[in-house]
């Protein structure tokens, strides 16, 4: 009852107000039944109707409507306020999370999750508000009947008890298909950015191209077949539904007169209100996939949630710096470390390696593709914690308890950089600082800076990267790292970056851990380690 447990997260004043009004409403309805009741009964016995009776049914009617208005509203509110506290603290977790457990979640379940199970509560909580007050109504309509008899209250009560029992019963076999859905959906979701984010690679590779929308038309497929075959069953079910409506009426019509014999006006009235009591029951069993179907995706969010917190690391602090600053050295000792699938099984491993950053120094990081760079990368700057060994900051080992604030020494460019719009966490920055480094890498007249943001990140992949160094430097860190920052530069840029940008950030006293390929540009380091099947090798000074 996830539905349930989201409601009740915090304090319950809220919900209590919200069942108490829709309880409310559910009464003045039932209790419009029953001036209908009396006014019919006075009707057929010649008996002119009272302006009492029409004043209190007039009351009820317009009791119910504000009830009714009243308890959607409380709800909606409760509803998207207990929403926005989940979001946030799902996003909470996620920003504080390791890159491995991201990673290995993928943005497909993500999105899934959050997006559209989240959203599917908060689009479909009117019915189940609406469904939540028929079921009020129904127990108020069972009560009235068993005030007029309570032979039929047994009869239509059991009836009804024993019709919802097995419509339940049937639904909860479609669970296990429901949260099926979800990961197929994920899965879609995945394959579809393949055609957003691998968009260049495929529209110069046909074959490619057909191969992917091949699998893509395999996955929607899948989907499709699952959820015709839940179609089918949920047709069946409201098939049932239909059928024990009719058999309802049934028994009123047929059997409940059998108790009732000379007491006409008595069976016209429990008639009335067991008919009365179709309504209730055709709302709670059209509601029924609806509250399904949110139940299972806030299963899916709990879900996610206990995968963020079993990777989830120490809350972030408050930091205004790295009490590391102005660090010597920086020592990586005997780093192990192990990329693992599903079934926990190494597929790469990088280590045992030994490195010492020295305070000013430019160093370089070369090897071949797949042979680990990267990962060191990470592992240096405390993105990836080690398997085994240790990182040590002039003598201090860094541990859960300040691998934050060791990462706050570095500022970093990966190969798969985010290019954010503003400077988020800079604001303090100054405008003339920004547009100076805006000319010094030739963007200015492209991209302008107003209000803390960019004007564009629609650019080339090397003004990207222009910008987003723009960024580090303005952040002012102590390490730089540059994941193959010069790859995607014209030779006019490369050079600059080579022969000017990196000395004038040793001569400022920062570290540079770069990875590069440009073997013509090797002189302007300080050291040259080399990288092979997750190895690193001993440096070679210049």
């Amino acid at each position: 009852m996830h539905i349930l447990r989201l409601l009740n997260t915090g304090t319950a004043t809220g919900f209590r107000r919200i069942l108490v009004v829709t309880c409310l409403a559910g009464l003045a309805n039932a209790g419009v039944l029953g001036m209908i009741n009396q006014a019919a009964e006075q009707t057929a016995l010649n008996q002119p109707i009272g302006t009492d009776v029409l004043l209190l049914y007039i009351c009820l009617a317009i009791f119910f409507f504000l009830a009714d208005r009243a308890s959607l509203r409380e709800a909606n509110r409760l509803v998207q306020h207990k929403l926005e506290s989940l979001r946030l603290r799902i996003v909470g977790k996620i920003r504080s999370v390791d890159l491995r457990t991201l990673e290995n979640l993928g943005h497909g379940e993500i999105f899934a999750t959050i997006a559209q199970e989240i959203n599917h509560l908060s689009q479909t909580l009117p019915l189940l508000v609406s469904a939540a007050q028929s079921a009020f109504l129904l127990v108020f309509c069972l009560l009235y009947i068993a005030l007029l008899s309570f032979w039929a209250f047994l009869v239509v009560g059991g009836f009804i008890a024993l019709g919802l029992a097995v419509f339940w019963w049937r639904r909860l076999s479609l669970d296990q298909a429901l949260a099926q859905i979800h990961g197929q959906e994920a899965e879609m979701l995945d394959n579809l950015a393949h055609f957003t984010k691998g968009f260049q690679e495929i529209r110069l590779n046909a074959d490619k191209n057909d191969a992917l929308f091949t699998r893509f038309t395999q996955v929607v497929d899948d989907l499709q077949t699952q959820v015709v075959g839940i179609g089918r069953k949920w047709v069946v079910l409201l098939q049932f539904s239909n059928a024990f409506l009719y058999a309802l009426v049934g028994v009123v019509i047929f059997i409940l007169p059998l108790f009732f014999q000379g007491y006409t006006d008595v069976i016209y009235k429990i008639t009335a209100a067991a008919i009365f009591c179709v309504g209730p029951v055709t709302a709670i069993t059209a509601a029924a996939p609806l509250y399904a179907k949110a139940d299972l995706g806030l299963g899916h969010v709990a879900r996610l949630e206990r995968r963020l917190s079993q990777g989830r690391m120490a809350t972030p602090p408050v930091l205004t710096g790295s009490a590391f600053s102005g660090f010597s050295t920086i020592a990586c000792q005997d780093l192990h470390f192990a990329y693992r699938d599903e079934t926990g099984e190494a597929v790469f491993t990088a280590g045992p390696f030994d490195l010492t950053l020295q305070r000013g120094e430019t160093v370089f990081l070369v090897g071949g593709n797949g042979s680990g760079k990267s990962t060191a990368m990470k592992l240096i700057c405390g993105l990836y914690a080690a398997d085994a060994g240790a990182i040590s900051v002039d003598g201090v080992v860094i541990d859960a308890d300040n691998r934050q604030d060791y990462r706050e020494l570095f500022a970093a460019i990966f190969t798969d950089f985010h290019l954010f719009d503003g400077l988020y966490g800079l604001a303090d920055r100054d405008k003339a600082e920004v547009e100076r480094l805006l000319t010094r890498m030739e963007l200015n007249g492209k991209v302008s800076f107003a209000d803390g943001r960019f004007s564009t990140t629609s650019l080339s992949t090397g003004q990207r990267k222009r910008l987003a160094l723009i960024v580090a430097m303005l952040e002012d860190r102590d390490v730089y790292m540059f994941d193959e920052w010069a790859a995607d530069q014209d030779s006019h840029f490369r050079d600059i970056f080579y022969t000017q940008l990196l000395p004038e950030l040793k001569s400022r006293g920062k570290t540079v851990l770069a990875v590069t390929h440009d073997d013509r540009y090797w002189s302007h380091c300080d050291r040259r380690l080399t990288m092979d099947l997750g190895v690193l090798t001993a440096g070679t000074r210049t």
